[in-house]
Order: structure tokens, then C-alpha cells, then sequence
């Protein structure tokens, strides 16, 4: 179940960003103002020493910028989802590196929404200081403790406008349901074996030569593809293809049923081969392992990340791009990412690969969610699942990846203790 939204036309992003900076503009100008009055005249740090004092305003730019950390991460899922910004600058800074890097883009979305926070804070520090200087009533103290509350204000609300924007755009997302096209997404990444899957496939290769042999293998969100599924053939005594959507199972079928309207995995086949150490695969080779894997593929199912399973665990789990893919929710991720862990038995195997700290990925004119999770995210979950992370992570930069939304991946081949019930 993955998240999406039409990426707006260009005039209306720019549009909406520009109102909206003005807009929050004045609301943090508000909010952050009032807090700091607020604090002065309450004298909140009336009578406390030097030391304490600097403390305290050390520990609220803390305060702010964690505020402004949760808002810098929905303005960029705001971004690369919709196209629209909450910062104008930062939208412009996104435009301006398009055609760069992922990586890029968001550094320099960011960049261009740090410096317009940094420059709001002149005016306080002019203000709160300059008062300071010129009016007997307002000393140090004055100036140090409207900054202090300045900044709490501000923390709150950029913590607020970042959880209101991450809401917009869940809200605002077409479903996984009625937005998705399998056809699309053929289209768009497996026209030919891109590096993420020249390196998602050579170390899935790898590691499955560690699996239970002559034992079902389960692949969790199959999707409407098969060039992870070729790898399991020689070491699988079945092959179970599950996925929440009716559409991928049916294009999954067609390949199955030989219809001549099916994709062409052949590419991927030969490289499959060519990982495994056929130095040269000839079109009877591809054609043999074709058939291995139709003859090992016994059950398409439906699956949902959602629910734990009531099913039998599985010795080997396949799950690739699929639980970081289906939700722009880092929480929504954990939980459907634990179910697919549940589904390994004590001592199985479950190989996995997510898009690294990716908030979005396009398909045709369609930009879907990602968690944005990376290696650290998997390393925790697993532990806090199995109590121990046993196995290879490994975190692979794209250099010369299309621009699908990601520049880096993350694989893993992970053990299931076998005590851990």
C-alpha cells in the first residue's frame, strides 16, 4: 500500500509556496514574539546568574532546532511529493538543482530554508538587544529572556508546521489502491537492469546460497515483477509470489501463462546468470532458468503488511523495496517491516532492500511515498524483533542511477536467531 499525489503544474507550486511563505512568515513572527513578551513580562529568568542564563538560551536554540529539524523533513517530502514548498527560497533552491542529484536537491532545499529561518532571527536579536541599550527599564536579562521564550515559540511552531504539512500531504495522497499502474511502473524501471538492481541482485545472489535449500521461499511484495525471483529457482523447493494489489498478481500471471503481452525479464534473467558465474548466458540458459521458475512458483497470495500473519513461517523471506515503498510514515514502516520479520522462522533467512532516506519515487506522472527510513531504522527494528542483528547490511550509493527520487539503497541478509521463538 504505497502513498501518492500528482506533482501540481508549475505555476501553482511556485504559487502556493509563495503564499505560504508570507503566510508563515508572519505566523512565526507572531508566535515567536508573543512567547518572548510573554516570557519577559512572567520574568521567568528574573534573578538568575550569568551562567544560567546563557544556559538557558543555549538549551532553547536546542529546542528550536529540533522544532526546525521535524520542519525541514515534511518540507522536503512536501517537495518531492507535491513540488510546493513552505519556504520559497527553498522551493527555488530545489528548482535550481533539478537535474542534479537527489542528495543535492535536498541539500540545497534545505540550505535555502535554513538561511531564510537564520536571517528571521536578526530582527530579534536587533530588537531584543537594542532595547537593551536604549531604554532603562529593559537590561540583559530582558533581552536574554525574550530570546529564550523567542525561541521555545519558535520550536513550537515549527514543530506544529511540520506536522501539519507531514498531514497534508498523507491526506492530501491518492491511494496505492486506485492509483497505481503496474504498466507504469514496468515502464518506467525495468526497461534494462538499472545499478540499483545490478547491485540489489548481485548480493541477493550471494546471500541466498546461505539459504535453507529444497525449502519454500516466500517473496512479500512481490509487486508486479519477477527479476528478484529468477535468483531463487536453483535453491527453492517452491516458490510463493504474495502482494496486496489484485493488478501486480495479474501481470505476475500473465508472464507465468506465457502471454505474449508480458513484460520480457530476459535481461534480468542473464544477469541473474551472469551473478551466479555464466560467463556468457546464451539464449537456451535464460530460456532454462525461465522455466525452473515456473515450475517453482506453486501460489500467488495475498499479502498485507499491515496484519500479522496467521500463516506457517517461511525458512527464507524475500521482501524488496516494498515496506519502505508502501508508506511515507516511518512508524507506518516499522510495524509493517515487523510483520514481514514474523513471517521468518527461528534460524530462516530473509533477504531485504529499501530506498535510503528517500521521501518520494516517481512513477509516470505520479510521485509515491517512501519512509525515508535507513540502515540505522533496519539495525533497531531488527533488534528490538529478533534481539539480535545477525548478518550483512550493506549501504550502496547510485552515482549513476536514473532520477527516480533516490540515490541510494540499503541490502541486508539477515539471520533469525534460532532460539528466538
Amino acid at each position: 500500500m504505497a502513498l501518492g499525489v500528482a506533482r501540481p503544474a508549475s505555476w501553482t507550486a511556485w504559487a502556493v509556496s509563495a503564499v505560504a511563505t508570507v503566510l508563515s512568515t508572519y505566523a512565526l513572527d507572531l508566535v515567536a514574539t508573543a512567547a518572548g513578551l510573554l516570557a519577559v513580562t512572567a520574568g521567568v529568568l528574573d534573578g538568575l546568574a550569568a551562567t544560567w542564563l546563557v544556559a538557558v538560551l543555549v538549551a532553547s536554540y536546542l529546542a528550536w532546532y529540533l522544532g526546525l529539524r521535524t520542519n525541514l523533513v515534511a518540507n522536503l517530502r512536501l517537495l518531492e511529493v507535491t513540488g510546493a514548498s513552505t519556504n520559497v527560497l527553498s522551493k527555488a533552491a530545489f528548482e535550481l538543482t533539478r537535474r542534479r542529484r537527489p542528495r543535492v536537491r535536498r541539500w540545497a532545499a534545505t540550505s535555502g530554508y535554513l538561511l531564510t529561518e537564520l536571517a528571521k532571527e536578526v530582527p530579534y536579536y536587533a530588537g531584543a538587544f537594542g532595547a537593551a541599550l536604549v531604554a532603562d527599564p529593559v537590561d540583559a536579562t530582558d533581552a536574554i529572556t525574550f530570546l529564550a521564550g523567542a525561541n521555545l515559540g519558535a520550536a513550537a511552531y515549527e514543530y506544529a508546521l511540520g506536522r501539519g504539512t507531514t498531514a497534508y500531504v498523507a491526506h492530501r495522497a491518492a491511494s496505492f489502491d486506485t492509483d497505481w499502474v503496474p504498466a507504469d511502473y514496468l515502464r518506467d524501471y525495468y526497461r534494462e537492469v538499472e545499478p540499483d538492481e545490478v547491485a540489489t541482485i548481485g548480493f541477493f545472489v550471494r546471500e541466498i546460497a546461505g539459504a535453507c535449500r529444497a525449502r519454500p521461499v516466500l517473496y512479500f511484495g512481490t509487486g508486479p515483477t519477477l527479476h528478484h525471483v529468477f535468483l531463487a529457482a536453483p535453491v527453492a523447493s517452491e516458490i510463493h509470489l504474495g502482494d496486496y494489489l489484485d493488478a501486480n498478481l495479474a501481470e505476475v500471471r500473465r508472464w507465468l501463462d506465457r502471454d505474449p503481452g508480458a513484460h520480457d525479464w530476459r535481461p534480468f534473467v542473464r544477469h541473474t546468470l551472469a551473478c551466479e558465474g555464466v560467463a556468457a548466458p546464451t539464449p537456451d540458459d535464460v530460456r532454462h532458468r525461465e522455466e525452473l521458475t515456473r515450475a517453482r512458483v506453486t501460489r500467488l497470495v495475498h499479502v498485507d503488511g499491515r496484519c500479522p500473519s496467521s500463516e506457517p513461517r517461511w525458512a527464507t523471506v524475500v521482501s524488496a523495496y516494498c515496506a519502505d515503498s508502501a508508506t511515507g510514515d516511518p512508524r507506518a514502516w516499522a510495524t509493517f517491516m515487523g510483520h514481514v520479520l514474523d513471517r521468518v522462522e527461528p534460524g530462516g533467512l530473509l533477504l531485504t532492500a529499501m530506498l535510503r532516506r528517500s521521501h518520494g519515487y516517481r512513477v509516470g506522472d505520479v510521485t509515491f511515498a517512501s519512509a525515508g527510513v535507513d540502515e540505522g531504522d533496519l539495525r533497531r527494528l531488527v533488534r528490538a524483533r529478533w534481539g539480535a542483528v545477525d548478518g550483512a547490511v550493506e549501504v550502496h550509493e547510485l552515482r549513476d542511477q536514473p532520477d527516480h527520487g533516490y540515490a541510494g539503497i540499503v541490502l541486508a541478509a539477515l539471520r533469525r536467531p534460532a532460539g528466538h521463538g
